[in-house]
Formats: C-alpha cells, structure tokens, sequence
C-alpha cells in the first residue's frame, strides 16, 4: 500500500489547475465497490493537498461517471491511510497525466479506477 501512495506522488502534476482538462483522478477502493456508481452518495478521501477547484472538477467528473452526490473529505491523514483504515470506501490517490494512469499499478485487494476530468471524455468508462 504504501508503494500504491509512493507511486501517485510521484505521478502527481504539482500545478494540477493550469491542466484539469488533460488529467484523471486515480480512484482506489474497496473490493466491494464494483463501479464508479457504486460509490454515489458515498465520502471519499481525497489528500489535501489539491486545491477547492481540483476537488470541484474531480466530484464532477465522479458524477459524470455515475456516481453522484459524492462527497469528497480532505484530512490530515493521507486519503490511501484512510481507505487501508476503512473510514472511507474509496481515495482518490491521484491526479495525474492519462499516460500515467494507464501505467498506475492494480492493487491486491482494492479496485483501481480512472475517472477522467476532461469534459470531453467524463463520458467514457474508466
């Protein structure tokens, strides 16, 4: 798990406003989450680090890829922390390039999904 954090870190683009539109959200869940619209209504982790506007465009790329009324909750415990301690049933661990997210590892035990941020492909299924 920590190597599934070490490894967003490092894909993660530091200045995330100046290029939503070419990013997507890394989101890891719970095995039992088996889509995007599974987590409607639901609180995910998200680290704090990213901006209001970040977390704006990630919930509504989230709510184009079905999952709406999702709330996304920042803390000082790292969002990957807080799915591995079950407060949460899904992080996002990432922001990051399209090409990054088609390299970004599965999981043991969790679900990997990738949920585009551009408005031109929110319709897509990750």
């Amino acid at each position: 798990m920590a190597a599934a954090s070490a490894v967003a870190e490092r894909m993660s683009v530091p200045t995330l406003d100046a290029s939503l539109d070419a990013l997507v959200a890394i989101l890891v869940a719970g095995p039992d989450v088996k889509s995007v619209p599974d987590l409607a209504g639901k609180t995910i982790a998200i680290d704090d680090r990213y901006s209001e506007s970040s977390i704006s465009r990630v919930r509504t790329a989230m709510a184009a890829a079905g999952a709406n009324e999702v709330q996304l909750s920042k803390s000082q415990a790292s969002a990957i922390s807080r799915l591995v301690a079950k407060e949460v049933p899904a992080a996002v661990v990432g922001l990051v390039s399209a090409s990054a997210a088609e390299s970004f590892p599965e999981l043991a035990r969790l679900r990997t999904f990738r949920v585009p941020l551009s408005s031109r492909s929110a319709n897509k299924q990750p």
